[in-house]
């Protein structure tokens, strides 16, 4: 009985002890939580990601959708949950490295839900894939913290660039 006892609190004491690993200071401000997803997700090449900590972020529920043009030129949605998206995406980003960083951020935010736009700048570190574009995100504040309900994104083109409103002013273009 004292040996099980014994094995339940090493384990309880294990569980506690990966859960203070999280930068729980992230989760407290839209900023923060926004910030760490994509911190999350950037790497060196062969890196592995914390996917726990990421996970962390999101409601249970959460859906993370993309949109963008296919090469017919109709809208396309990609919608994945959030297993779906670490099992499919997240192997690319260790295999071929990732950055991304905010460049802006918009905030809406009323009794305790927001909606987030967060421009961002992103390549892999094979120096084959670099865009501009927009996270949105849907959040909610609840249990002394933000989660993130919902994330959809779609990267800039050539025929629709980012507006300067969306970008902090050192990554703003003079209009010409």
């Amino acid at each position: 009985m004292m040996k099980t006892f014994s094995t339940l609190i090493i384990l309880t004491l294990m569980q506690f002890q990966g859960l203070a690993q999280f930068d729980t200071l992230a989760l407290k401000s839209i900023e923060g939580i926004t910030d760490k997803m994509i911190e999350l997700i950037s790497g060196d090449i062969g890196e592995e990601r914390n996917w726990d900590e990421y996970r962390n972020l999101f409601l249970p529920t959460a859906q993370k959708l993309s949109t963008g043009k296919s090469k017919d030129g109709k809208t396309r949605v990609r919608v994945n949950n959030l297993e779906e998206f670490v099992r499919n995406v997240g192997p690319l980003y260790a295999r071929d490295g990732f950055e991304e960083y905010s460049i802006g951020l918009t905030v809406n935010e009323f009794n305790g839900i927001a909606t987030a736009f967060q421009s961002y700048y992103c390549k892999n570190l094979l120096g084959t894939y670099e865009k501009r574009g927009v996270n949105t995100y849907q959040l909610v504040y609840m249990d002394d913290r933000w989660w993130i309900a919902n994330t959809l994104f779609v990267a800039e083109s050539d025929e629709v660039k980012l507006p300067n409103k969306y970008l902090f002013e050192e990554y703003q273009i003079e209009d010409k």
